[in-house]
């Protein structure tokens, strides 16, 4: 009995610590597991820039709506074109485009952007800071960490559809407010990042012009899903990708969603001069 208890004391001490441990990581710690969870120092060295093929999914949950085609994101640390196409005459694509600090997301249709396109347009940080895309694009932040101006703090840990994982609050370079906070997500098991959320509440008073997604009292979420790691020349890497953005303003409530199935990375390929445009040559 006298070692039985014993047994169990060191197991529920071994347990405790390891709780402890869990919560106690800072954000360095958990920056650089994630870092190293993607691959080796020489591995990240390595990328230059990084093609993604894959195929395209779109659904409107209201009204409903569903089309599909073909996908593709070229990035290299000072760029990223970001293209899907869809089989619908309303909705043909999806373009969204970082070309040496400058911003591009073309209009979609009626003189309008997409819901997605409206969003990233409003908080062109997502872009600029090299968010959007996580580590399936090369301008990913958290890769040069060190050489970005913008701040992190650790939330510790929570649970994510029975999966716990670490949250970090990142706020951009160019600072953050009390209406918009991103919060990036890491699997506490393995470290790969697995969501980045963006939200945004639009208060009274607080509506500009000219703006899409602005009516006051509401709430829009854009959150970024990643899953499906495999490893590819070194790095881990995500091979679905699913993007769903939530306006709910008490009046009307919208849900869209974007998908990536990704069926080839391409690594450190040549461009021609302006490539990195969605002008027409």
């Amino acid at each position: 009995m006298k070692i039985l208890k014993l047994s169990m004391s060191v197991l529920f001490g071994l347990l405790f610590t390891a709780s402890v441990s869990s919560q106690d990581l800072t954000y360095q710690q958990i920056v650089e597991k994630h870092l190293d969870a993607f691959g080796s120092k020489e591995a990240r060295a390595a990328l230059k820039n990084l093609t993604i093929v894959g195929f395209s999914e779109f659904e409107s949950v209201n009204p409903s709506v569903k089309g599909g085609g073909r996908a593709v994101v070229v990035s290299e640390p000072d760029n990223l074109l970001f293209a899907m196409s869809f089989n619908s005459r309303d909705y043909p694509f999806e373009k969204i485009g970082y070309f040496t600090d400058k911003v591009s997301i073309p209009l979609v249709n009626s003189g309008r952007r997409s819901l997605l396109g409206a969003f990233l347009t409003e908080h062109n940080n997502i872009l600029t800071d090299g968010l959007f895309g996580g580590t399936m694009s090369a301008r990913w932040p958290l890769s040069i960490f060190e050489k970005k101006k913008s701040k992190i703090r650790s939330l510790g840990t929570k649970k994510i559809d029975g999966r716990e994982v670490y949250v970090l609050e990142y706020i951009p370079s160019k600072g953050g407010s009390d209406e918009f906070s991103i919060k990036v997500y890491f699997d506490a098991a393995n470290f790969n990042h697995v969501r980045t959320e963006y939200r945004r509440e639009v208060r009274a008073g607080k509506i500009t012009f000219g703006q899409q997604n602005q009516i006051a009292g509401s709430t829009l979420i854009l959150t970024e899903h990643f899953s499906d790691f495999r490893k590819v020349e070194g790095l881990m890497l995500p091979h679905a990708y699913k993007v769903n953005f939530v306006s709910n303003s008490g009046a009307n409530a919208y849900e869209n969603i974007w998908g990536i199935k990704v069926e080839q990375y391409r690594f450190n390929q040549t461009f021609e001069p302006g490539f990195f445009t969605f002008e027409s040559k």
